[in-house]
Parts: C-alpha cells; sequence; structure tokens
C-alpha cells in the first residue's frame, strides 16, 4: 500500500471519531446513576461493539467522495491509533522484533521478510499481516502539498471556523462559503468519471423514469460554456444529456446542462446534508431531473433520506 500524507490520515481520522480498542470495547461514558463506572469495565466478549464499523464508515466517507477499501480505512485508523485489537498488537509486538536491530535486541530481518515470515508463523495472508501495520513511511511537511493534502488542510479551517461560529467568536457574514477549487475539479471529474453510464429519473407517479446517458464536452470542441474555475484537463465545461439511449426510437431528446448548474446542484445537497427527498428540492428546474440521480450514484445524496 502506498503511504498517503500525515494530513489524509489525520483528516481520515477526524472524519471517523471514534476508536476501537478490544480491551476496552464499551468506551461510553457512564450513564445517569451509574458515575462510578469505569468505560469499558462492564464490557466482556460477546458484547455489542460501542465503536463504529469499518464498512458503516467506508458508507460515510463515499458521502465525502472519499473511496477506500475497508483494509485501507483500517491501516490508516491503525497508523493514527485509533484501531487496536489483540491480532494487530501481536503482528506489531512481532515485527518490531523481527526487524529491530541485533544491538536493540531484535532479530534485524528486512521488513519484506519480517512480514512474510509472521504470515507463515500466524498462517495467514501477507496482506492481512501488512493491513495490521502501521504506515511506516508516512509523508510530513511535503514541500508541494498534494491535492489531497491541501483539501484536507482546508476541511480543517472550515471546522474550525465553524466552531468559532458556534462560540460566537466571528459571524457567519465573515465565512466565505465558497467552493475550492479541489472541491470542484472533484465534482467534474466524478461526472467525468461516469460518463456514459445509464441512470433513470425519478419517475412521477405510476409513471416510470426515464434512462439517459451523457457525454462531457472536451476542451476546444463546439458548444462549449465559459467557465471560471479550474479546468480538467481535456474536457470541457459542459454535458449533453440522452434521454432513452437504448430505445430505437432516432429522436432521442438532447439537453445540455453547464459545469456552473452541476456545481449549484452539488453545493446544494451539500447544504443540506445529502438529504434531498426529490429532485425539486433542488430547485433547478430543467436538469434537476438529471442531477439529482447522478448525485446520488456520486455518493453526494443519501438515497432514502429526507
Amino acid at each position: 500500500m502506498n503511504s498517503p500524507s500525515a494530513d489524509y490520515i489525520d483528516f481520515i481520522c477526524s472524519l471517523y471519531n471514534s476508536s476501537y480498542d478490544d480491551r476496552i470495547e464499551n468506551t461510553a461514558p457512564p450513564t445517569a446513576g451509574g458515575e462510578d463506572r469505569t468505560p469499558g469495565e462492564d464490557w466482556a466478549p460477546g458484547m455489542t461493539a460501542n465503536h463504529k464499523s469499518l464498512i458503516s464508515f467506508q458508507r460515510e466517507l463515499v458521502e465525502h467522495g472519499i473511496k477506500l477499501s475497508t483494509s485501507k480505512i483500517k491501516k490508516i485508523l491503525i497508523t493514527g491509533g485509533l484501531w487496536t485489537t489483540e491480532t494487530t498488537r501481536t503482528i506489531q509486538e512481532m515485527f518490531g522484533l523481527y526487524t529491530r536491530s541485533a544491538e536493540d535486541g531484535g532479530e534485524g530481518m528486512d521488513p519484506a521478510a519480517a512480514i512474510k515470515r509472521i504470515a507463515d508463523e500466524l498462517e495467514i495472508s501477507t496482506v492481512s499481516v501488512s493491513v495490521s501495520l502501521p504506515y511506516m513511511d508516512v509523508v510530513y511537511n511535503l514541500p508541494e502539498p498534494s491535492a489531497n493534502a491541501k483539501r484536507c488542510r482546508r476541511w480543517k479551517e472550515r471546522k474550525a471556523a465553524a466552531a468559532d461560529v458556534e462560540t460566537g467568536n466571528v459571524e457567519d457574514e465573515e465565512i466565505a462559503d465558497e467552493r475550492s477549487d479541489e472541491d470542484t475539479v472533484w465534482l467534474w471529474k466524478k461526472v467525468i468519471e461516469h460518463e456514459g453510464e445509464t441512470f433513470t429519473t425519478s419517475g412521477r407517479g405510476s409513471r416510470p423514469g426515464t434512462q439517459f446517458t451523457y457525454t462531457v464536452s472536451r476542451s476546444g470542441g463546439a458548444g462549449g460554456r465559459h467557465y471560471e474555475g479550474a479546468e480538467v484537463e481535456g474536457y470541457g465545461n459542459e454535458l449533453w444529456v440522452t434521454t432513452n439511449p437504448n430505445s430505437s426510437d432516432t429522436r432521442k431528446l438532447k439537453n445540455s446542462i453547464s459545469r456552473s448548474t452541476v456545481e449549484l446542484a452539488y453545493t446544494k445537497a451539500v447544504e443540506m446534508g445529502g438529504k434531498i427527498k426529490g429532485p425539486k428540492a433542488l430547485g433547478i428546474p430543467g436538469a434537476e431531473s438529471y442531477l439529482y440521480p447522478m448525485l446520488i450514484r456520486f455518493g453526494v445524496i443519501k438515497q432514502g433520506e429526507a
């Protein structure tokens, strides 16, 4: 696994906002009448865990536009000190012993060889061993921060600003609610990624939804729209929707939607926490019926929630 930056690990751990230690499964504070209880002391094997599962957290990350396997999520949380089990502790202790120098009481093994040995001794895969170890070469203080690092820092700045508003340190008007270039580029790349896929509108009453696909304009092509934000290389700033793409009817309807309109719908969905009851709630006549299912597939709108 390639090592992410320290900023990215910090970002993911901040979103997790939980922790898992199988020695202290129940980390909830004492309830009324149980003020003397030490968190975790009433836990016993087999009781329901009180932490956020990797699967549920994976779904939350998708809503933020982040797609990670549960294995990579686990490794990130282990690196951030938010996930520990008897197995991961055992593997980490063995790895430390095998890779430490002889002068420090270890065996001086190469990391890859140590991982292979641990896998053989515990009769598990080398992938399982690697996932249980923290990232060993996390990059700090990059001279040129990656797009992910910039996005994470901006997110933390916004979170701090929101906290200032709640405590009355600043007024709402002092916080600019403009999307960063990283956000808008991410959104347009999602549009490009799903180009050519078949979507279906919500339909009305007993009427079924309409199937459609879309294509994204290319740089220098005809029919491009003016756009003042950051560009995605090779692509323009307009998409063309084609309805009933699988029909033999040659009279297929085509609609044009600008990138700015897509961003408007995205902003609306984010402001409402992804809880959009239907296309009309986006408030974009002429485009909302298409943008609604697209934003669901992008993970921005939480389907079934209002």
